[in-house]
Parts: structure tokens; C-alpha cells; sequence
């Protein structure tokens, strides 16, 4: 038979659990639950290199600035020239590496003469040349999205490269009509690709496509509704001292697309005009056939985009406050 005591200390557990579970009955949801701050939406933010042959060393000043201001693009998406820069930089390289490439790499390193009556540029060297410098990993490895332009030869369709070998998507987006090789993609059973100047000089339309917030364009033609043909007039023919100029042939591709071709010409700057930012550097008068002019066409890289700066972070805070994930 229970004693006294121990009757009454059973009684007292039952008294004391019963209280417990009235008291965690009586809790309301709103007294336990965990008020979450929304989380700020980042936005992706692309930086768009457009052809322009020579001129495509101010690419690298732009990213200088960009850099040196902490702001760093989610995607790159070039055309021609700005394939070869943007693709360099989206595998990892800082500006002041480019900035180096762009000094130091001589015209043979990048130019394969052969004898062909699809053009007189192989193109091996240039695909050889950037597959080295990214460590031979394919597009999709890079730590910055990219995307190379191009166009298909037959059909002048346009042709986005996000993925695959990163030389030969670059050395399609270079290969200047008539002047370059065009090459297959996939290698010998594939289509074959020109330089990407010819659909898409500047291409904004792509980055959208891509799903950029915010595009910032680089335009190193100062194509503009108040260009004179004379300012935008360069040889129709390649000079003899730049024939074995690389960059003197990829000018010579844009010459032969925006002074030749009207519609080319309307075209581009409405592309241009859809980016957020429109960077345009002063270049018309600068030649790169020799290292100090290269220095000043990156110089000029730097001058267009710093007065910028403040417009695309604030154009990033924005599109931030805009839009928001919750956890």
C-alpha cells in the first residue's frame, strides 16, 4: 500500500506536469515565431566589350576603373576584340595582368599567315593563345559567366558561345571575313562562324537575353547618331605596314562593317542604346601599332569609365532595393 509520502509526492509531479503543459498550451504561435529581414536581391550586372579592332585595348582601362571601384560584373559578353579581353577576364585575370598581356603580346603570338582562298589568318595561334592563358578550361569553368559572339557564315544568324572551348569560341568571334579562316564548331564537322561584328558589334541584346539586370556597354567605334563618315573612316584596304598587324586586321573588319553597311551601322547604335551604362572612350585618334599608344588607349579606358562609377552603383542599389528573396 502507497504511504502517506509517497502518495503525496506523486500527487505533487501530477499537479506540477499538468501546469507545464497548460503553460505550453497557452503560448501563442506569434510569442515562438522568428521575425526573418528580407534579403537584399542581388543583381546581375553584365559587362558588354564590343568590337572595334585596335581599339579594344580601352576594354582594358574600362575594367581597370571597374575594378579599382570594387565593382565587379556577374557576366561578360563580347564581340571580336571584346571576345578576346572579356574572356581573358572572365577566366580569372586581374586588370593589371591584362593590362600586361596587352603590352607585352607580340602580333606573332596571335597571327599564323597561311595560303587559302578562304582568307590568308589560319586563327590556330589566337585559339591556341587564349586556351594556354585560361589554363585550358572550357567557357563554362570560368568563374565570371562569358559568352562569345559570332555569326554563322552562311546564314548570318547570330551565335552566343556560353559554353565549350574557350580559344575556338573567341577565334570565331575574331575571324574577320575574308581575311580570317572561318572555323567549325564543333571542330571539322560543325557549322562555320565569322567574326560577330557583322550581326552584333556591341551586344546588349544578348546580355539581356542572358538575364542581366544591368548591362554596361563599351563602344570603341563612337558610333553615334552625330558620327561624320569621315570621323568613322578608316583604309578601306588594310595599309601594307599593318598586314601583319593582327589588331591592324581586326580594325580593318571594322572599317569594312560600319563605313560599307548603313543598316550595320543604325542597327548597332540601337542595340547600344538599350544598355544602362554606355561607356565610349576617346580612341578615334589613337593607334595601337606601338606599346606607348596602347597604353594610351587603355588610359582612355580608364578616363570614359570613371565619371560612370557613381551612376552604376547607384544603378546597382537600385535594382537591389527592387526586388528582395526571403529565406
Amino acid at each position: 500500500m502507497p504511504t502517506p509520502l509517497s502518495l503525496l509526492l506523486r500527487t505533487s509531479l501530477v499537479g506540477a506536469l499538468g501546469l507545464l503543459i497548460s503553460a505550453c498550451n497557452s503560448l501563442s504561435p506569434t510569442a515562438t515565431s522568428v521575425q526573418i529581414a528580407p534579403k537584399p536581391y542581388t543583381p546581375s550586372v553584365a559587362l558588354v566589350l564590343g568590337g572595334g579592332g585596335a581599339k579594344g585595348f580601352a576594354h582594358v582601362g574600362v575594367i581597370k576603373a571597374l575594378e579599382e571601384s570594387g565593382i565587379t560584373p556577374t557576366l561578360v559578353v563580347g564581340t571580336s576584340v571584346g571576345s578576346l579581353v572579356g574572356s581573358l577576364y572572365a577566366s580569372g585575370y586581374t586588370s593589371t595582368q591584362l593590362e600586361q598581356l596587352a603590352l607585352t603580346t607580340p602580333d606573332s603570338a596571335l597571327t599564323d599567315f597561311t595560303l587559302s582562298n578562304q582568307g590568308f589568318i589560319e586563327g590556330i595561334k589566337l585559339k591556341n593563345f587564349i586556351n594556354a592563358k585560361v589554363g585550358g578550361r572550357p567557357i563554362e569553368a570560368f568563374p565570371i559567366t562569358f559568352a562569345a559572339i559570332a555569326a554563322e557564315k552562311d546564314t548570318l544568324i547570330k551565335a552566343v558561345f556560353t559554353e565549350g572551348d574557350a580559344g575556338l569560341a573567341v577565334q570565331a568571334s575574331c575571324s574577320v571575313p575574308n581575311i580570317f579562316i572561318a572555323p567549325r564548331i564543333p571542330v571539322t564537322v560543325g557549322k562555320k562562324y565569322i567574326d560577330g561584328g557583322v550581326v552584333s558589334l556591341v551586344p546588349v541584346d544578348s546580355a539581356r537575353d542572358l538575364g542581366a539586370d544591368i548591362v554596361i556597354a563599351v563602344d570603341v567605334t563612337d558610333i553615334s547618331a552625330g558620327s561624320s563618315a569621315t570621323a568613322l573612316t578608316i583604309n578601306k584596304l588594310p595599309a601594307i605596314t599593318s598586314l601583319g598587324s593582327f589588331w591592324g586586321l581586326l580594325e580593318y573588319n571594322l572599317a569594312a562593317n560600319i563605313n560599307g553597311n548603313a543598316t550595320t551601322n543604325t542597327s548597332s547604335r540601337h542595340e547600344r542604346q538599350r544598355a544602362d551604362i554606355v561607356i565610349t572612350p576617346n580612341v578615334s585618334h589613337i593607334s595601337s601599332l606601338d606599346t606607348s599608344q596602347r597604353r594610351a588607349l587603355i588610359s582612355a579606358g580608364v578616363q570614359a569609365t570613371t565619371p560612370q562609377i557613381n551612376a552604376i552603383k547607384q544603378l546597382i542599389t537600385d535594382k537591389s532595393k527592387s526586388k528582395y528573396t526571403t529565406l
